[in-house]
C-alpha cells in the first residue's frame, strides 16, 4: 500500500473514533479509485460531457468513481444515505437528515481534471445527524492526502496540519473562485468581490484560483497563508 496510507494508518493508530471503521473504509475507497482516477488523468482521450451549462463538466471518470464508492458503501452499510455529485446532478434524490449520510464528489476540480492540471480530488464526507464526523480527500497526482475526524484532528499523510493563524488580510493570499455560471450578474459579482479585495488600501497579496474548493481548503488547513473568499466557501457548503 502506498505510503501516504501507511502514513495515515500510524497517526490514527492510537486514537478513539466511534466512527473508526467507516473512516478507515472511506480511506481504501479514495486510494482504490486512484487507480480509475491516474489512467484517466494521462489519458489522452476523455469523454466530456457537461451538466448544467457549457462550463459544469463531468467525466466517465466521474460517474465511474461514484458508481465504485456508492456500491462498496452499500454492500456494507445498506441502511445509510449515499449523497453523490453526479448521482444528484443526474436527477437523483438528496436527502441530509439524521441518519448515517455519506457525501462524495469522485472528482472535485473536474475542469482541471479534463485539462491534466494537478489540483484535482477525490473526496469522502460522513454524517450522523446532519454533522460532518469526518472528512477524506485525496489528490492522487500530488498523492497528498488529508483527513479529519471530529475531535481527533487533521492529517496530511500522517502529518498534523495547522494553519497559520494570520488574520491580517494584507499578510494573506485569497483563495477564490469562478463559477460555473458566466451570466453578467453573476460575473459582476465576482469582479466586485475581486475589487473588494485587490485595492488599496487593505489590498491582499494577491489571488489564486486553484479550480478545487476543496483543495484551497486543505492549503488554508495545511498552514498555507491562505484565506478563503465567502463566496466560495458559501457556493461549496
Amino acid at each position: 500500500r502506498s505510503n501516504e496510507y501507511k502514513s495515515y494508518l500510524r497517526a490514527c493508530s492510537e486514537m478513539s473514533f466511534q466512527y473508526e471503521e467507516e473512516y478507515r473504509l472511506a480511506v481504501e475507497l479514495v486510494m482504490e479509485t486512484a487507480n480509475i482516477f491516474l489512467p484517466a488523468f494521462h489519458s489522452v482521450k476523455r469523454n466530456v460531457q457537461t451538466k448544467c451549462c457549457p462550463t459544469d463538466l463531468v467525466t466517465e471518470t466521474d460517474r465511474k468513481i461514484e458508481e465504485v464508492i456508492r456500491n462498496k458503501i452499500r454492500s456494507r452499510y445498506p441502511d445509510h444515505v449515499f449523497i453523490g455529485e453526479e448521482t444528484v446532478s443526474e436527477g437523483g434524490g438528496c436527502v441530509f437528515g439524521n441518519s448515517p449520510t455519506w457525501i462524495v464528489d469522485p472528482i472535485d476540480g473536474t475542469t482541471n481534471f479534463v485539462h491534466r492540471y494537478p489540483h484535482t480530488c477525490i473526496v469522502v464526507g460522513f454524517s450522523v445527524s446532519r454533522e460532518v464526523q469526518f472528512g477524506v480527500v485525496y489528490n492522487p497526482i500530488l498523492k497528498k492526502l488529508y483527513t479529519g475526524k471530529r475531535g481527533c484532528g487533521a492529517y496530511v499523510n500522517g502529518e498534523i496540519l495547522r494553519v497559520t493563524g494570520e488574520t491580517d488580510i494584507t499578510k494573506s493570499l485569497i483563495a477564490t473562485g469562478m463559477s460555473v455560471k458566466r451570466d453578467p450578474e453573476t460575473l459582476n459579482i465576482r469582479c466586485g468581490d475581486i475589487t473588494a479585495v485587490t485595492q488599496e488600501p487593505g489590498a491582499c497579496h494577491g489571488l489564486r484560483m486553484m479550480g478545487s474548493s476543496v483543495l484551497a481548503i486543505c492549503a488554508v488547513a495545511e498552514g498555507m497563508r491562505l484565506r478563503m473568499a465567502s463566496n466560495v466557501v458559501e457556493e461549496i457548503c
